[in-house]
């Protein structure tokens, strides 16, 4: 009675997840984190940012107009010599006013030309940046989608061990009150099963912790997921079925790898921006004055002056920081050259890895699947070997663990297989919405 009141409160913990009216399949939540995800909202709002540097940097092709108007109360004493000797005092109180309206239009400025390129190439650094976090969101939900699913595998394998090692542990005190077996066989049954319990608490509280990180990408936690239905899982092997045509695939389409050659070019006009520097400057000036008692000398007086002119700037020398400027550039070009070779290997290593890991994890399945059938023919035909005598408990027991592992790995090389497909898409930048759909279409049925 007391092990039965155990495995209980142990099956109590498998049920007790609250039920939910909707199941939260995949699609469910990737839509829930497109909205939700901080770090796709960041990569969204860093792309507006970088979007208005063009806009800047258009402005100065464009003319500039400012207006200025002053207006004040002014009192003038004036000491002037006598003919007469002594002094004349004149004090005077007059209104000023100046208004200005002055127009500048750039006709020649090589600097602004190499500002406007690197403002495109800004932009398209922060697009293919925005577009690799689009297609990560995908991975990243996925990732945590089947985490949490093969927790809940893990739950009902648990559940399954526990009831095996219970059951196992009541026929070897069953035999041993019959006069069959021996008080060590006995101790080996409930050491398993309570090792079995042991791993259940453990289980319980990694299923909380993986639904918890679903939770911090879609904002919601699910209570119930939409299982894995192997019947409904195609296993493909990437096509084009040549490696190398997959990394050629890569090196044009990765985003990573684009936002890094954009890098490139932003530091290339960074160094043209300088240089630039270098050349003379011509703008058109055209304004209008108008001054009324500006100064003492024409009080009461009033002007209205109207001017256009062309501005010439030649600079001759800056005290070395141009040059300065210029090596800072070209070091810093030299910077991004080296890790955009850097990121074009990582991300070769990394299409080989995924390539070879659908491979791998297709043959993974089939294999695991085989031995998941032979391990339970194999543990039928223990259980009934001891219970004839001519099996030991321990064999009983080794073949449970076994079929338990194989199981196991086989839930894990399935999801494995899902995640190694869609991080060999986003490797060449082709990951969409539409393989989450696919796999999505693999789910049926719910997961309390």
């Amino acid at each position: 009675m007391k092990l039965l009141a155990r495995l209980i409160v142990i099956a109590g913990w498998f049920t007790a997840l609250p039920a939910f009216a909707m199941p939260f399949d995949l699609s469910t939540a990737y839509q829930k984190a497109v909205d939700y995800d901080a770090q796709l909202r960041a990569a969204k709002a860093d792309n507006l940012v970088s979007k208005e540097e063009i806009a800047k940097a258009k402005s100065e092709f464009r003319p500039r107009v400012s207006a200025n108007a002053q207006q004040g109360r002014n009192e003038t004493l004036s000491i002037t010599p006598s003919f007469f000797g002594g002094y004349n005092r004149l004090n005077q109180l007059y209104n000023t006013k100046t208004y200005s309206l002055s127009l500048q239009q750039p006709l020649f400025n090589l600097a602004s030309v190499a500002d406007y390129k690197q403002a495109k190439a800004v932009v398209s650094k922060s697009e293919a940046l925005l577009q690799h976090e689009e297609a990560s969101l995908i991975v990243r939900i996925t990732v945590a989608y089947c985490n949490a699913l093969y927790s809940e595998d893990n739950l009902d394998f648990s559940q399954s061990h526990i009831k095996a090692s219970l059951e196992q542990l009541q026929q070897t005190k069953s035999r041993f009150e019959k006069g069959f077996g021996t008080i060590t066989e006995i101790s080996e049954a409930q050491a398993a099963y309570d090792m079995a319990i042991a791993e259940g608490v453990e289980i319980v509280s990694g299923d909380d912790f993986s639904r918890r990180e679903l939770e911090h990408f879609t904002g919601v936690f699910p209570d119930e997921l939409c299982k894995l239905v192997p019947e409904k899982m195609i296993l493909n092997k990437p096509f084009p079925n040549n490696i190398e045509s997959w990394i050629e695939l890569a090196r044009s389409g990765n985003h990573e790898i684009a936002a890094s050659r954009q890098e490139v070019q932003i530091a290339q006009k960074e160094i043209d921006k300088h240089r630039a520097s270098r050349y003379p400057t011509l703008n058109l000036v055209a304004g209008q004055n108008y001054d009324m008692s500006d100064s003492n000398n024409i009080i009461g007086q009033a002007y209205n002056t109207y001017s256009i002119a062309l501005q010439l700037s030649v600079p001759i020398y800056t005290g070395g920081y141009t040059s300065a400027s210029i090596r800072q550039a070209q070091a810093k070009r030299l910077k991004a050259q080296e890790e955009f070779s850097w990121q074009d290997r990582g991300t070769v290593s990394d299409v080989r890895k995924y390539y070879n890991g659908v491979i791998t994890s297709i043959a993974q399945i089939q294999a695991y699947e085989q031995a998941v059938k032979s391990g339970k023919i194999a543990l039928k035909g223990t259980k009934k070997g001891f219970e004839l005598g001519i099996r030991t408990n321990m064999e009983v027991l080794d073949a449970q663990q076994k079929l338990l592992s194989n199981k196991r790995n086989l839930a894990k090389s399935r999801y494995q297989y899902i995640l190694n497909k869609l991080q060999l898409k986003d490797s060449t930048g082709s990951l969409s919405a539409a393989d989450i759909e696919e796999v999505n279409g693999w789910l049926g049925g719910v997961k309390k």
